[in-house]
């Protein structure tokens, strides 16, 4: 099976890759920006990472790299390659996503809903056996604040918290609408928070917390408006943010994440023509309240206060810390929870997840050493 992956230099797109080719022993077709020999190097780079340095040129004979852009007609290829690639693949993995949380509309649009569309297109030109995987998103559920979300569900009643949601769920729009014209399967995977317990190397793609403790690591080095940088003896430093202390997150670990979907998307065998849906996420949520009393140890002269609704005379420190988290404090308001009957009963004897304690949480934070603790199955 030779298999058309986009996304494949990002954090989740780099795991699905590996995985597909040093256990599965797939040729994989890498659709992404730049030259290809360059393209090669920096996927070379991102699989070294995710096997942490256990990819040699054994493996390197199933990737190939063909330059391209799913924002564009065609992909960014020539009309010849196209149907030749089209003709070729077996199946089709898009992960190809622009996960910016503050992304302006346009932006995200054009990668996450133009880009979807582009996909379809190709894979309307495949063979009718060729399977399409979708990489859709929790964030889909918008801004619905509590209650159980079932694998079926697909509504904007509720609205978004950012354009990021808003896309990814007009995306999937997309995709059930593309299933039902042709009369074809396709597996929509949505997963949660996918992050690494484990310090990423510099320059390695990372994950939503790996950003957040960048950000904050910055703040704390550098300084910012209303915020000193870090040093001995420096003033506590409150913060009231707008954030429900009864919140939670749902998180896993990217280990778990990448062999869910790949028993998913890959071992499973759909045919008949309806869109299935698995959402891949941690059987138990994350409280928030954990997230912070792991940044708090980490900043010790830091107290962050949560607040149910808008901050009343924030100071310049809250005003720069709300603006620049916009995005994630959005989802530090939710209460939900997230069935996942369909992905337990398509893997089975798939152990559950490592839990996400403060050990995980420093480790995706950034915060701790990459030996700082033993590699666990997360």
């Amino acid at each position: 099976m030779t298999v058309l992956l986009t996304g494949a230099t990002g954090f989740l797109g780099s795991r699905i890759a590996h995985a597909l080719i040093t256990t599965r022993s797939e040729p994989v077709v890498v659709l992404g920006r730049g030259d290809p020999s360059r393209l090669r190097s920096r996927m070379a780079d991102a699989l070294q990472v995710v096997g942490e340095g256990a990819f040699d040129e054994r493996h390197g004979g199933y990737l190939r790299c063909v330059s391209g852009d799913v924002t564009k007609p065609w992909l960014g290829l020539s009309p010849a390659l196209y149907a030749r690639l089209a003709g070729e693949v077996d199946a089709i993995w898009h992960c190809a996503s622009d996960i910016a949380l503050t992304g302006e509309r346009e932006r995200l649009y054009r990668v996450n809903v133009h880009g979807t569309a582009q996909v379809l297109a190709f894979a309307a030109a495949t063979p009718p056996q060729c399977r399409l995987v979708h990489v859709s998103s929790m964030a889909v559920a918008g801004a619905r604040p509590s209650g159980r979300v079932t694998e079926s569900d697909l509504s904007d009643v509720h609205g978004f918290e950012t354009h990021y949601d808003a896309s990814k769920y007009t995306a999937e729009c997309l995709v059930r609408q593309w299933a039902e014209r042709h009369g074809r399967p396709v597996v929509v995977l949505r997963p949660s928070i996918v992050a690494a317990d484990r310090t990423l190397p510099e320059g390695a793609a990372g994950h939503s917390l790996s950003v957040l403790g960048d950000m904050l690591k910055a703040m704390s080095q550098e300084g910012a408006p209303g915020i000193p940088a870090q040093r001995p003896g420096a003033r506590q430093l409150v913060l009231r943010l707008r954030v429900s202390s009864n919140a939670s997150f749902n998180i896993v670990g990217d280990r778990y994440a990448t062999e869910a979907m790949i028993r998913i998307g890959h071992d499973r065998c759909d045919q008949d023509a309806t869109v299935h849906t698995f959402h891949v996420v941690h059987p138990r949520p994350t409280p928030v309240r954990d997230l912070l009393a792991v940044i708090e140890k980490q900043y010790p002269g830091l107290r962050i206060e949560c607040a149910d609704d808008d901050v009343p005379d924030p100071t310049d420190a809250e005003r720069f810390v709300t603006a620049s988290l916009t995005g994630f404090l959005r989802y530090c308001r939710h209460q939900r929870v997230y069935d996942c009957s369909n992905a337990t009963a398509a893997t089975p004897g798939l152990a559950d997840p490592a839990p996400i304690d403060a050990v995980f949480l420093r480790g995706a934070l950034g915060f701790a050493c990459p030996d700082a603790h033993p590699s666990r199955t997360s």
